[in-house]
């Protein structure tokens, strides 16, 4: 504004202005594509690397269970051969219990028999032991359905659901039960 008179703009700088405010709206549309666009490439990446994770986790976690696949495959592999030598430790056993200690005091042969029984039982559970399977006491303990086999009930001193007589050893192979024990459990004091 010159003197008092408003400048009037003429057309070509109209035309600077309207040129000026549409390169300034370009910009802005410009400016909000590439956000929308940034922020769509940080979504997609964020998409990526959860995906990325997951699939290392899953990756992690089927090598772990084939590991452990691996390891009880190879802890367990003797189960049915361990399982069928325990008939023999019993027959041993069965051997052993069925010589009275008087007859074996009197007979020197028998004595030398049962010694040689009870040393190959010795090693024979030596062994088994050395290869994971491990025999365990039930006599005296509450009957657990887990890892015991009643074979019957009887009236006893002892307090209800004890064992009160071990008719055949238990054993486990690691952890697992390989063969429950057979057992007689107490009823409890006979009841009048």
């Amino acid at each position: 504004m010159e003197d008092g008179k408003i400048k009037k703009n003429s057309p070509t700088d109209n035309k600077k202005n309207q040129d000026s405010h549409e390169e300034k709206r370009a910009q802005k549309k410009n400016k909000v594509f590439q956000d929308n666009l940034i922020t769509e490439l940080k979504d997609k990446l964020k998409d990526a690397e959860d995906k990325l994770l997951r699939s290392l986790a899953e990756n992690d976690n089927l090598r772990k269970r084939h590991d452990k696949e691996i390891e009880d495959n190879s802890r367990y592999a003797i189960k049915n051969f361990s399982y069928s030598l325990l008939t023999v430790a019993d027959n041993l056993e069965r051997a052993i219990s069925s010589t009275s200690s008087e007859n074996v005091e009197l007979t020197p042969v028998l004595k030398n028999l049962i010694i040689g029984i009870q040393a190959v039982e010795k090693e024979l559970f030596s062994a088994l032991e050395k290869n994971g399977v491990k025999k365990f006491e039930s006599l005296h303990e509450k009957f657990n359905p887990e890892l015991h086999q009643a074979v019957s009930k009887i009236n006893n001193e002892k307090s209800e659901g004890i064992i009160v007589e071990e008719m055949q050893k238990g054993f486990k192979i690691g952890e697992r039960l390989l063969r429950p024990a057979m057992v007689v459990v107490s009823n409890g004091p006979e009841k009048k």
